[in-house]
């Protein structure tokens, strides 16, 4: 499954689990509206989810200009605009023009706006460059531009000094360089720094500047032209989008010009402007109604209303020190509250109370980040925002406490100061469990007492006991940052001394594009080799390492404690996280048809990721070759025939372990490597470092390790001389034969098909062993499956910092290697 396709049934999942909560896709009842109290579930509640933030939905004026042209136009006038207007448009465009003082068009959404003028303004030979937060309809048309090869980027939010190096970059290569964002950002309500961006305009003639104020529009500025207009003026090398579905209260959408011959040009050429359907008559009367309003003092008498009603909101939330993550002068506030499950909690909370919120979730924000998000409207009374906030305030502690959240932690999610005055329990679930529950920590494998490690995840792959005091041996004390690798080892156990979880844990240097498409990776290590080896990497914490497969954690889901270990293991994991400064966490490998961990491990703040295909062979109760054949399918018979036993006899097959594995010398450990690093140069499926030498001498050093030599006999090879060209490094365990590592000669691939051969060998080890599994790995599904192979499914748990890395990738198909 593709990360878009993950992405896709992650918000489904949330979406879904919000509804069946009740605190989304809700309907109100009401058979009419005329201020801001909404009937939802058969109770009716203050609304403080409306973007109406000057309440003129319910002004006369707009009404009855809305039945006028209705009456004059009816419901609607089917035609594209390319084609003919209706007179309204003339009379709107113009009221806009006064409003703003530049040329401006009406567009009959945002979208559709910023569809239409976007692939219009960038030229072939400009780069794009999108704020992080920069909002999804302005990403949904820079996406048009990909096909066509346009350099298209990620910049964090708001780093003016990052936008500036990327300028002097990218200037040298492109004609015009465009920054996209927001005026006030929609969901933490920050606004975006105007006057350091007008600065930059003037300082490079090439950057240019497309700016979506829609939260901004008819609340602040003269004429109500919104929050970036009342700090700058209309620069030459700006382009200014905004809603007229918010404050403006109508529908439909305005783009804002610096010259008229840019207006015409968007208006002839925009696809939505030739295409798409107009505005309907009832709206572009409400609409004309509106703008004569912004035009008249009145704009000022409304704006000041919202205003006191935001201060008040700001007073209010300081006096009960709420986590307010992004302190601004708009009518938009987010709580944080970090993880969904506290956020749904709060919601249905305030519900209950007679006040109803939004919940701000992914992919709005980061899991982690999630969030209690309101707006204020003109329309509130200072009782109702008083109330509102009084209510929050004293249900905020007893959500955390059900969910065994401390207000630390929310701080932290947010890299938020704490403030002094709050007292901070750091110890309240540690407080929950410790009569129930005990977590012991350990450096080492070696280390651990009273366990019998084997018995619990011993059989799964490569990290019994053994094995992992070999990975802890090859991944220290080496010279490149990312072969060493810090081990951490959890036992939890119940006050009856049984063990309900054990893991362990890895921290290392990761590439931010293991798992993407391998051109993805192609692009990247490209980059790489310009801009130092770890460009794009990461420190991360996973449970089990990277060189295992298999589940790496045991729970015992008999006991009524599994979930409270869950949570310590969770409370760990966060611990790493913030002292380690890591980029993400990773729990992997686990059942995605387990719905109950899933949904345990998503309402904690996990995004859900497909993991590659994994192989098994469970049934290797065979004796014989026609035995082995007559399990297989007709058409896995017949290629396993031609391709592979067709060919044995070319080989001298060698089976290496104990003694004689450990005796080999460097240069044969090396002729192994030199192999395996054939085979990883040329795999970028699962995009890793190359693992290092030292790994290779441990393995030969260990006894649950086997080599299997492919050596291509003499009058077979260019030299004329016996030749290695495969070898697999195998692990055993009690039960299974874990297929591991494979190196192969290139050369030889085509004529001896040594890859198809290392397979069938591996097999054939596993059964003379009479072990009652094989495990083969990630990828090569369908080599792995003519021999038998199930495949496997499984998923991983990733809680990252912020997604910035994540939407970064996401722009790289269309990325210019020599600039980014």
């Amino acid at each position: 499954m593709s990360k878009y396709n993950a992405t896709v049934e992650l918000i489904d999942q949330i979406a879904t689990d919000a509804a069946n909560k009740g605190i989304a896709h809700l309907y109100t009842q009401d058979d009419e509206l005329s201020g801001n109290l909404i009937t939802l579930k058969s109770k009716q509640a203050v609304n403080f989810g409306s973007c109406s933030y000057l309440g003129l939905e319910f002004d006369n004026r707009l009404i009855n200009g809305s039945i006028k042209e209705i009456n004059s136009y009816g419901t609607q006038f089917s035609a594209s605009r390319a084609y003919v207007s209706t007179r309204h448009y003339d009379e709107l465009e113009s009221h806009f023009t006064s409003i703003f003082e530049s040329p401006s068009i009406v567009a009959p959404t945002t979208t559709l706006g910023h569809i239409a003028a976007i692939p219009v303004l960038v030229n072939d030979n400009d780069a794009v460059i999108l704020d992080h937060q920069v909002h999804h309809s302005v990403q949904t048309a820079a996406n048009l531009l990909k096909p066509r090869g346009i350099h298209v980027e990620l910049l964090r939010h708001n780093r003016m000094d990052l936008l500036e190096e990327r300028i002097i970059m990218l200037k040298q290569k492109y004609n015009h360089i465009w920054y996209m964002a927001d005026g006030i950002y929609s969901m933490y309500g920050d606004a975006s720094p105007v006057i350091e961006i007008e600065r930059l305009l003037n300082k490079y003639p090439q950057l240019h500047f497309y700016v979506d104020d829609a939260h901004g529009m008819s609340c602040y500025g003269k004429h109500g032209r919104g929050y970036v207009l009342s700090k700058i003026s209309m620069h030459p090398q700006m382009v200014f989008a905004t809603s007229l579905a918010k404050a403006f209260a109508t529908g439909g959408a305005v783009l804002v010009f610096p010259n008229e011959e840019l207006a015409r040009k968007v208006r002839s050429c925009g696809g939505p402007f030739i295409t798409s359907g107009p505005m309907q008559p009832a709206t572009l009367g409400a609409a004309i109604a509106s703008a004569k309003i912004h035009l008249s003092d009145e704009i000022y008498l409304l704006q000041d209303e919202l205003n006191e009603n935001i201060k008040y909101t700001n007073l209010l939330l300081k006096k009960h020190k709420l986590p307010v993550v992004s302190e601004s002068n708009s009518a938009v506030f987010f709580v944080g509250v970090s993880l969904p499950k506290v956020g749904y909690n709060m919601i249905r909370r305030m519900l209950d109370e007679g006040y109803y919120l939004n919940l701000g979730i992914f992919p709005a924000v980061p899991m982690k980040n999630t969030g209690i998000r309101f707006t204020i409207t003109r329309l509130h009374t200072f009782e109702q925002i008083e109330n509102m906030i009084a209510a929050m305030a004293y249900h905020f502690p007893l959500a955390l406490a059900e969910e065994n959240i401390t207000v630390e932690e929310i701080y932290k999610a947010f890299k938020l100061q704490l403030p002094e005055q709050i007292e901070i329990d750091r110890s309240v679930k540690a407080l929950i469990n410790s009569s129930n529950l005990s977590c012991y920590s350990y450096k080492s494998i070696n280390d651990i007492e009273g366990v019998d490690w084997d018995d619990l995840l011993g059989e799964n792959g490569i990290y019994d006991k053994n094995g992992l005091a070999m990975l802890e041996r090859s991944f220290s004390n080496n010279e490149r940052e990312e072969d060493n690798w810090q081990f951490e080892y959890l036992i939890i156990k119940d006050y009856e001394n049984r063990t309900v979880l054990a893991t362990f844990l890895t921290t290392s240097i990761a590439k931010d594009d293991m798992l993407s498409p391998a051109f993805i990776s192609d692009q990247i290590e490209q980059m790489r080799v310009k801009k130092g080896r770890y460009h794009l990497t990461s420190k991360v914490l996973s449970i089990g390492s990277p060189l295992s497969e298999g589940n790496h954690i045991f729970v015992d889901r008999t006991s009524k404690y599994w979930k409270g270990a869950m949570g310590l293991l969770l409370d760990k994991i966060a611990s790493y996280q913030n002292q380690q400064d890591l980029s993400s966490s990773i729990i992997r490998d686990l059942d995605g048809s387990d719905n109950e961990m899933t949904d345990y491990l998503v309402s904690n703040g996990f995004f859900k990721l497909s993991m590659p295909d994994n192989h098994h062979i469970n049934n290797l109760n065979w004796n014989t070759t026609e035995e082995f054949l007559h399990n297989l399918t007709p058409s896995s018979k017949k290629h396993v025939k031609r391709y592979i036993l067709n060919y044995e006899d070319k080989y001298d097959v060698k089976i290496l372990s104990g003694r004689e594995l450990s005796s080999l010398n460097k240069d044969r450990i090396r002729k192994y490597y030199d192999l395996y690093l054939e085979v990883k140069n040329r795999s970028l499926e699962i995009n890793t470092f190359d693992l290092p030498f030292k790994l290779f001498e441990q393995i030969c050093k260990c006894d649950n390790w086997e080599v299997i030599e492919l050596n291509l006999k003499s009058e077979y090879t260019k030299s004329k001389t016996a030749e290695l060209i495969g070898v697999t490094l195998n692990y055993k365990t009690k039960t299974s034969y874990n297929f591991v590592l494979v190196g192969l000669n290139y050369n030889y691939l085509k004529d001896y098909k040594p890859y198809k051969q290392a397979l069938y060998q591996v097999t054939k080890r596993a059964n003379k062993l009479k072990l009652f599994s094989l495990r083969m790995g990630f990828t090569t599904t369908t080599e792995k499956t003519k021999l038998g192979a199930t495949v496997k499914t499984s998923v991983a748990y990733i809680q990252a910092k912020d997604n910035y890395n994540m939407e970064a990738l996401a722009t790289m198909n269309s990325l210019d290697l020599e600039t980014a």
